[in-house]
């Protein structure tokens, strides 16, 4: 009795974990945080879960991924950029409890359905009433909130596919608002990163599992195409032409030879014997007080185009450890001075593309620690996939497709750069893996 109802409360967690993600600028922490503290204070009975291989490589890669952030930071003082990869010690601690008491797959799909409903209506309000880019300003961060409703989206296309399989019509009409309404969230808000993998891994999922669709079924997509058309296609179409506009006015300038006259050499400041936190400091204070030409580049695609150039030649440079923390910006001003990239570069630490921000300031070393955090969870499931039951090999599906997902928007945004983020992605992680590898889990699924 109390482990049944231990697993309806990690069930209804993790439903209303995903169901609230974007009901406010901050609500993505809201029951992650109550996870944390049930984790925590159930610590003691749950922690020997973690001691299975298929655990144990999981949350490996998260605590390597911190481990290594941790030696780049340390040496010049760098504590601040602990904050977001501390969050995947948390989700070892509620991963812990989910191997122990492994939610409901139901429940997460109910979960996926109500709250990629809720963003998609919060952004028809945004765009229609207020007028304004949706799920973009008032503290939402548009970067994560495009990759957390492509998410979502794709989530209650399997909701569907389950609903299908197990014939529960009121989770298919939740899963078709989901649908509908999270692609149209996805478009609405703009961030064009998430469109970059969505598409492919949503056709691939209708293809795959297209045996278990009737007539009916075929008859609500393409309701649900037409809506997604008539209310987001045109915004959406008018943002991917900025890209064409951006990438012509990039071309133009980069073609356009820079005058010798429009270069200002900084001043050279005479070496003095400092602590590495003095020398993070100084190197900051160099770089305002530097005069460098005046930056040409100006579109949003542009700006991307010479970090990503810049990060490769940074790099290049150091290719085992990356320029660190310390280092960065400096090596960034001194690209600027030596005429390989444009001055823009120095008005961001980041390079705008989660791959390339690993290699320009931890080398192979940081780049290798993040492909291994995207490829364990999905070395860990594959004899799961195997011998696992329906709703097990169904949530090792979702799992891959999360890291499909998040891979994808990585392309394009340091997107593990932020809390929300990072949390959408570790704990998605450690939800959907728990439901694929957990022994419990069948037993779960059977009796809801």
């Amino acid at each position: 009795m109390l482990l049944t109802s231990r697993r309806q409360l990690t069930s209804l967690l993790c439903l209303a974990y995903f169901a609230t993600l974007l009901i406010t600028p901050e609500s993505y922490k809201y029951v992650g945080i109550l996870l944390a503290v049930t984790a925590l204070i159930m610590l003691p009975s749950t922690w020997q879960a973690l001691k299975t291989r298929p655990a144990m490589l999981i949350s490996g890669s998260l605590v390597l991924y911190f481990v290594v952030t941790l030696a780049f930071a340390l040496p010049g003082g760098h504590y601040t950029q602990l904050d977001m990869p501390s969050r995947v010690l948390l989700a070892i601690l509620i991963f812990a409890l989910l191997l122990t008491y492994p939610p409901s797959l139901k429940a997460v799909f109910y979960g996926c359905g109500i709250g990629a409903s809720v963003a998609g209506s919060i952004a028809l309000y945004q765009h229609y009433i207020l007028d304004i880019r949706a799920l973009s300003t008032g503290g939402f961060m548009p970067i994560q909130v495009a990759g957390m409703t492509a998410g979502l989206s794709v989530f209650s296309i399997f909701a569907y596919i389950y609903s299908c399989q197990r014939r529960l019509p009121t989770l298919k009409a939740i899963a078709f608002l989901g649908i509908t309404l999270g692609f149209i969230a996805t478009l609405l808000s703009g961030g064009r990163g998430s469109w970059v993998i969505t598409p492919f891994v949503a056709l691939w999922a209708l293809v795959y599992y297209r045996k278990v669709f009737s007539r009916r079924d075929y008859v609500a997509m393409g309701a649900s195409i037409a809506l997604i058309i008539a209310t987001a296609l045109v915004p959406a179409l008018n943002r991917a032409g900025l890209v064409l506009s951006d990438l012509a006015r990039y071309e133009q300038v980069t073609e356009t030879p820079m005058r010798p006259e429009s270069v200002i050499q900084p001043p050279v400041s005479q070496p003095k014997a400092s602590s590495p936190q003095d020398k993070s400091q100084s190197t900051e204070a160099n770089i305002e007080s530097a005069t460098l030409p005046t930056p040409r580049v100006g579109s949003s695609s542009g700006i991307r185009l010479e970090l990503w150039k810049a990060a490769l030649l940074i790099a290049a440079e150091n290719p085992i450890t990356g320029a660190g923390y310390t280092n960065i910006m400096a090596a960034k001003q001194r690209l600027v001075e030596q005429s390989y990239s444009d001055a823009v570069i120095v008005g961001s630490s980041r390079a705008h593309n989660q791959y390339l921000e690993e290699l320009q300031v931890k080398g192979l070393i940081g780049f290798g620690t993040l492909i291994f955090m995207l490829s364990a969870p999905w070395i860990a499931t594959r004899k799961s996939k195997r011998n696992g039951s329906p709703e097990n090999q169904l949530s090792i599906v979702l799992l891959r497709c999360h890291l499909i997902l998040v891979a994808g928007c990585m392309l394009t945004q340091h997107y593990i750069n932020h809390h929300s983020g990072i949390l959408f992605f570790s704990l998605g992680v450690v939800i959907f893996a728990s439901m694929a590898i957990s022994p419990n889990s069948e037993q779960n699924n059977a009796n809801t």
